[in-house]
Order: structure tokens, then sequence, then C-alpha cells
């Protein structure tokens, strides 16, 4: 037996030809293979398409529309325009929308088609079945579902059943779903206990409406006239429609028949009153956003005489992700007619304004255009943008401020020295870094970003995050106080327990792959003195560090992670190390090629490596003579030649007036006082 081809559903048996289905009407002819004419039970011919296999099939993932005439050019709507309002004159842009999967518009068309769930049948109370207790209410309904299931196409499987019913008078009113209504439909004249049937399709009244004060009958809120004018407004959208090129046609609405029927354009209304209404069915037909998205990719808005958007700027509200957007032969005239629709539509990748008056400008008007519209390919049938291009706009949108170098202000290479021992050491012996470096007072925070943004390029996969969530110090995410400080790990003893539950790493070797790290060093004064002599703090460093680094576990694959740490260095406490970590903060992120500066043009070239040396050289040559003078340290020599511009008076000044305030270890063992 053949298996029947999918057709788009059918309407209620009387309702317009608008909301049928796309079968033309007739008989049809014989199938090429010769199959006999389908019968019932009782011998008749079986006419309908339902029954009959569904030879005539309608156009795949179009709405139940009457079928374009001939002469119809191709990706126009079936709407009632008088010049059609269509997209064709853009050939890239039917190329980018013709051959996409026509699935959803399939849901789109059962949604949009008005159906009746309601049936009217007349005839039980002159039957036999009358003089029943129930009146013959159960007779009826039984026979209503044996006839309509036994009349289904014999591959089906399914029952007919009726949801609700009561009696009203001589009328019964039953209530199913729209398949089953239009098989119980089906047996309108059909003979019942002598009596015969008349089923039509109807909405009346039923108990638990309520009345509105103007009497009108009203279920969950939604009166039965506002009701009936939703389903007209749905036949209206499901004849603009195009399910080939998921085209919405909104052109020329103020000369569509429908609306005329309804007495919408009567003189006292304007598009502004009646777009809305549409956008409000529209956006009632879609559960999810994405299948917004995949239903409805083109909206023409051509021949309506508008002025600005303002009268239809609920669109963007209802389909802010469109594609394809035609707005041609209105009035409008500058780029403030666009403002209604704010930032939204910002995904257009096709916009046309062919016959507005600003059409004249667009050729000062397309950087305006281009900002307003990012992912804008075609403008007016001109290819404006390659994909390409959006892609590296898109990009460098993500970070419009210029990325600068590194400013590395070391004092005495400490900054320097301590980077290159921390790498190595982290990698290789952590307790010992921990004893070089750290002590009683240091503290040491985690944090996972798991959503920082990356290219679409980066195709390499995240490594699972199980090893740091728990210890994340995350405060977006972590918001509690006493959770924040119970992940604030401070002295050596602390951070050694979870430094020996996070994965090993290995990080590139900062001498020969030193481009895959950005290093920043600055002074920082105003930290607490570990001797507790001076009120005002002594000077510190502060270093920020960006790079990456490889995770050592089993996994045969490289698991990459980037990360930030922020170093604050200062002076150690009497007896223990010259320089120790006050502060260790560590920001993990999915792995991505660090952002390397770039240097401009016309940028001059930086200074050669002997002038770096002699600089240095000259810095060294005067720490060495302020050690002389004053008798303090090297470290302590250049932090005050740093706060002092480098100027060897002025940093002889500033430590005669604060020697007193000086601890122990800022002088030289040897030296006196």
């Amino acid at each position: 037996m053949l298996s029947r081809p999918p057709t788009a559903p059918r309407g209620a048996r009387n309702s317009s030809p608008a909301t049928r289905g796309g079968d033309r009407g007739g008989i049809q002819k014989r199938s090429r293979g010769g199959a006999p004419a389908r019968v019932d039970r009782d011998g008749d011919l079986v006419m309908d398409a339902a029954a009959a296999g569904n030879k005539r099939r309608s156009g795949k993932g179009r709405l139940d529309s009457p079928a374009p005439s001939r002469g119809s050019g191709r990706g126009r709507a079936n709407g009632p325009s008088p010049r059609g309002g269509n997209l064709g004159t853009i050939k890239a842009q039917r190329a980018i929308i013709r051959g996409l999967g026509t699935e959803q518009a399939n849901v789109l068309e059962s949604r949009i088609t008005p159906g009746y769930s309601t049936l009217q049948i007349t005839g039980l109370s002159s039957s036999k079945a009358a003089s029943n207790p129930d009146g013959g209410l159960e007779s009826l309904l039984s026979f209503l579902e044996r006839k309509a299931t036994e009349r289904q196409d014999p591959n089906s499987n399914r029952e007919v059943k009726i949801k609700k019913s009561h009696m009203k008078g001589d009328s019964v009113f039953v209530t199913a779903s729209p398949g089953d209504i239009a098989q119980i439909q089906k047996l309108n004249g059909f003979s019942f206990a002598g009596a015969v049937l008349e089923i039509q399709a109807r909405d009346p009244a039923t108990p638990g409406l309520r009345s509105d004060k103007s009497g009108d009958k009203k279920k969950d809120g939604v009166s039965p006239s506002a009701e009936e004018t939703k389903e007209r407004l749905k036949a209206v959208l499901a004849t603009r429609y195009n399910g080939e090129l998921k085209l919405l046609d909104l052109s020329a609405l103020a000369h569509d028949t429908g609306l005329k029927e309804m007495g919408v354009f009567d003189g006292s209304t304007t598009t502004s009153k009646i777009f809305p209404a549409l956008m409000v069915v529209c956006g009632g037909l879609f559960k999810t956003r994405q299948e917004k998205q995949e239903a409805i990719v083109s909206v023409t808005l051509a021949d309506n005489d508008l002025a600005d958007v303002a009268d239809v700027s609920s669109l963007a509200e209802t389909f802010p992700d469109l594609k394809h957007l035609d707005l041609s032969r209105n009035r409008l005239a500058q780029m403030s007619n666009l403002d209604a629709w704010g930032s939204r539509l910002k995904h257009l990748s096709t916009l046309i304004l062919t016959g507005n008056p600003i059409e004249t400008q667009l050729a000062t008007l397309k950087t305006d255009i281009l900002k307003k519209y990012p992912y804008l390919e075609i403008l007016n049938g001109v290819q404006v943008r390659t994909p390409e291009e959006v892609a590296a706009a898109l990009d460098f949108a993500k970070s419009p401020i210029p990325i600068a170098g590194p400013d590395f202000r070391d004092v005495g290479q400490v900054g320097e020295n301590f980077i290159r021992q921390f790498v190595v050491l982290y990698d290789t012996d952590r307790t010992a870094l921990l004893a070089q470096f750290y002590d009683s007072e240091s503290a040491y925070s985690l944090s996972v970003n798991v959503v920082a943004p990356r290219s679409h390029k980066i195709s390499a996969p995240i490594a699972p995050w199980a090893a740091y969530l728990k210890h994340s110090r995350n405060m977006v995410k972590i918001t509690h106080l006493p959770a924040q400080m119970n992940r604030l790990h401070r002295g050596i003893q602390a951070i050694q327990s979870l430094w020996a539950t996070l994965p090993a790493t290995r990080h590139p070797d900062i001498q020969t792959q030193g481009e895959k790290y950005l290093i920043e060093c600055h002074a920082l004064p105003g930290l607490a003195d570990p001797t507790g002599q001076s009120v005002r703090g002594v000077d510190g460093l502060i270093i920020t560090m960006h790079g990456e680094f490889e995770e050592q576990n089993n996994s045969t694959e490289k698991s990459l992670r980037s990360f930030s740490r922020t170093f604050v260095l200062g002076p150690g406490a009497p007896g223990g190390q010259p320089i120790r970590v006050v502060s260790d903060m560590m920001a993990l992120r999915c792995w991505a090629p660090l952002a390397l500066p770039k240097p401009a043009a016309n940028s001059q070239p930086a200074p050669t490596n002997n002038n770096n040396g002699s600089e240095q050289q000259r810095q060294e040559a005067m720490a060495m003579q302020l050690v002389e003078k004053t008798g303090m340290t090297p470290q302590y020599s250049a932090l005050c030649l740093t706060e002092t511009g480098w100027d060897l008076e002025k940093a002889f000044m500033a430590f005669t007036a604060n020697k007193d305030k000086l601890p122990a270890d800022a002088f030289l063992a040897n030296a006196a006082r």
C-alpha cells in the first residue's frame, strides 16, 4: 500500500478558503500507479482528501492559503498587496533564505490556521434515543465516536474521542481536538436512531462563561467578539505567509481585503492601531524565541506610507532576531526615522530602503547604518560587507579599547626576580615557594570565571572546573559574607593545604616564550609596616601577570587555562625573608590566546635594548650612591629614588626627614645610623 504524503492541516468544513487546506477543488486525476478509486464501508465514493490518502499535496511548508496565480513571481507573498511588496529584487537574499528547512514553518502553519473545537449537533430530540433516561446523549456520543473512527484513513490507528459535551435545548455541543472535530463534522447528514443529524461548527456560550459590563460572554477573560477578531487576523496572516521563504508579507496593509472586510481601515483606523494587534497574534503563535527565529526570517513592510517606524515599532519586540527586512516605497527620510526600533533588530543581514527619500543619502549614511546594524551585509541589493568583514567587526566591537603594551616599572629588579622564581617554583615545588616568599600574614584567593567570553574561532574544548569551583571566591557568585571569608586563605599552612588539592601545572618558559605573558609592575606605597614602626606605612610593589598554563593530569588531552594573577609585594618581617607576598589573587577562565598589543602604524620604534640597559645602569648607579650616603640597603635606596622621581638630591632629603621611622632591616648590617 502506498504511504500517504504529508499535507497541510485542514480547517473546519465551512471555514473560509483562506484558512482551509491548500488543495484545489474539483475532481482529481487518477494516480499514476492506476490505483482504484477509494470507497467507504457503505460503498460510497470517498471524496475528501483525508480519507482519499491526500493525493493532492499542498506546497511543503506553506500556510493553508489559496494557490498563487501562475504569473506571480517566486518568492512573492500570497497577500493582496497591489504591488506585491516583494523581496525578489534581492538575489543575494533569495540565495540566503531559499533552501532553509521548513519544518518550523509547518509548526507555524498549524498554529496560524484558524480551527474550531466545538460542534453543535441537532436532531437528537427527534430520534428514538430521546426517550432514554439521559435524553439519548450517551448513545449519540458513542455513535459519533464510532462512526468518525471508522471513516478515518485505514492507516490511522487513532480513535476519535469527544472531550466534553453538554445539552442545551434541542442541541448538543461537543468539544474535541481540531482533527477529531473535522472527522465528526463529516457525519453531517447521517441518520441516527431514525433522525437526521445536522452538525455545524460553533463556538457557543458554555457553562462557566462570565459576562462583561456590556453583556458579552467571556471565557478566560476573552469575549467571543475578541476571539472572533483574533481568528480573523490569523486568517489575514495565513494569506500573507510564505513558508518556502519564511517570509511574512505585511506590505500595503491598508489595501488588504480581509482587513477591509473587518472594517479596520474605515477612515478612522491607521496602521498604528492594527499593526500592534497583528504582532500580538503573531507573538501568541510561538512558545520560544527560537521558534520565531526558525519560522520568520524575512518581513516586508513595503507600501505602508510610513514616515517613521513608530507605527510598526512592535515588530522589533515580536521578531528581534529578524534577518531580512524590506521597507521599500515608504516615506522614510532620515536615520532618526528608524529610532523607534532602538538597538533592536541588530541581527539584520538585509535591509531594503528602495523608494524612500533616504535612499539618496545612503552613500553618506552608510557608516551610521552599519553601526546601527552590525550584522548587515546587503543594503538596497548591494553587498556592503562580506560575512568575514562582519565577523571581524564583531570581534573588534568586543574589545573597542586599544590594548597598550605592559608597563613594567621595577625597582632594583625586585619584581623581575620574584616572577622568574615564582613561575618555576609553582610548577615544581610549591612548598619551597611558600617558605621563600609567604608568611603567616600572606593572603591567597582563587576566583573562577566560567562565562568569560572568547572568540567563536576558538575550538579548543573547555576542561572541567570541578577541582577549582569548590574553592572559588568569585564574588558575583559567592554573595554571602561568611562564605566569602571562608574562601580567603591566610598564612602558609592554609595556603599550602589548598595548593595541595589543585592540579599540577606547567607554565610556558618565561625566558623563551615571553610572548605568552603580559606582566606589569608598579610601586605601591602605604603598605602596613611589618615592624610596626612606620605610621605612614612602607612602599612595595604591585605586579599583575596575565598568561596561561597547562594542567598536568593523566588525561591524554591538553588542558589549558588562561589566568590573571595579582601580587602585592612588601618588605619582609624582621628575621624573615627580605621580600614577602602580602596578597596573591588568582583568577582563572577558559583558555584563549593572549590579546597582545599591536603597535600603531605611525608609532615610533621601541627603544633599543642598549637604551634600556643604559637607563637601568644609570638607576643602579644612583641607587649605589644613595646607599653610600645613607647606609640603606639597595632595595630601600631604589624605593626612595622611585618615590622622588629618581632625583638623588630629593631622595637624600626624604631619607633625612624620615630615617628615624625606617625599620632596622632598611639599613645595611654594618651601617651607622
